[in-house]
């Protein structure tokens, strides 16, 4: 824990260097502030308060070769609710997000050391602040790998991307073993009104410990999971693949995912594929954009007084059930409304609609989200 905090209070230091001429260094931060109101069907749940995301972190440069980033979330292991903010149960090191330190010095690639975001999947490597939804979509909740510690090499152009990870553990220790992971993008048109993606990804892992696959109805302040494998013990291996695709048009877009988990067993149990999808479409009803730069979206831009205004809709289906694993299987329907007053705050609602069955029960349970959301 003391290692920890010193090592984010060093960090920290770094910025008042910054009038020194010693580095460049950016200060930015997030705070995301949500609210749940259910209508429960089999499973009671609560109204619920959520300090989603608390995060603070510094990126900047060293040289015109090496560039860093360091972000810690609060929110991570601190609760907040109505009697005050305490610690968790998580340990300290669990709010580190991405400790990445990266030479930018080749023409033809950027080299990166640390933690950050395994290459899988355009939701899940889209930044939390610019996702159309308050949470990424069932299959990118329940099989992207999300951070983890190791090498990366990223290069990235106008009309393609290709990334390259080599990772062990989180460095909050919760995912073990180690693996190796690749994407690949291509986009035959990018113009600032027209874009068509294509993507593949891939992932191959050699877990160490009990196994799970598992997720929330697209709302971490319901706090329930409708569907889960339980701890899964003797896997070997973990090979993931996902296909992604996405269409722009002015106003438009449409996006898509397919991703399934091959789960190898030992000890004479059959091998699991496990699998989910989702699509979705925006309406930004002013006329603006979604933006998109190396292979993942980047928001919307409110460039107009009385900011702008997205309507967002979205199916989504996972499947974790097969051979003598029963973690059920759930689909949603979802409804967005997106208010993006300025570039530094959007206020997001959102409608749920959940249907999940698993091992004979049932449970379908609407779910009214609510987000304020700023950014700097």
């Amino acid at each position: 824990m003391k290692k920890g905090l010193l090592f984010f209070i060093a960090a920290l230091c770094l910025g008042a260097t910054q009038r020194a001429g010693a580095v460049e260094v950016n200060l930015g931060g997030r705070l995301h502030l949500d609210y749940a109101a259910s209508q429960a069907d089999a499973r009671a749940i609560d109204k619920h308060f959520l300090v989603r995301r608390a995060k603070l972190g510094l990126d900047g440069r060293f040289n015109e070769d090496w560039s860093f980033e360091v972000a810690y979330d609060f929110a991570d292991v601190f609760d907040a609710t109505e009697d005050g903010i305490y610690k968790g149960d998580n340990k300290f090191r669990n709010g580190f997000d991405d400790i990445v330190l990266q030479y930018d010095g080749w023409r033809f690639a950027d080299l990166a050391f640390g933690q950050f975001k395994v290459p899988f999947g355009l939701e899940e490597l889209t930044s939390s602040n610019n996702i159309s939804f308050i949470e990424r979509a069932l299959p990118s909740d329940a099989f992207g790998p999300s951070r983890r510690v190791g090498i990366g090499l990223n290069s990235s152009h106008d009309h393609y991307t290709v990334a390259a990870m080599g990772f062990g553990k989180s460095f909050s220790d919760d995912d073990r073993g180690h693996g190796v992971a690749a994407r690949f993008t291509y986009a035959p048109i990018n113009t600032p009104a027209r874009l068509l993606h294509f993507g593949v990804a891939g992932v191959i892992e050699r877990p160490r410990g009990d196994v799970k696959f598992s997720t929330r109805p697209e709302s971490k302040a319901s706090d329930i999971r409708l569907v889960s494998t339980g701890d899964l013990d003797d896997v070997h291996r973990i090979d993931r693949i996902g296909l992604e695709a996405a269409w722009r048009s002015g106003p438009f877009s449409v996006q898509a995912e397919w991703m399934r988990a091959a789960v190898g067993r030992d000890d004479g149990r059959a091998d699991a594929h496990l699998q989910g999808w989702y699509v979705m479409g925006s309406w930004v009803l002013t006329g603006e954009s979604r933006e998109y730069k190396n292979g993942r979206f980047k928001g919307v831009s409110a460039g107009r007084p009385g900011g702008a205004w997205e309507l967002t809709t979205r199916y989504s289906n996972v499947d974790l059930d097969d051979a003598d694993v029963r973690g059920g299987a759930e689909e949603n329907f979802a409804l967005g409304l997106n208010y993006y007053v300025n570039r530094h705050l959007r206020i997001m609602a959102n409608y749920i609609k959940a249907r999940s069955e698993r091992k004979g029960k049932s449970d379908s349970p609407d779910i009214l989200l609510v987000r304020m959301q700023l950014a700097f």
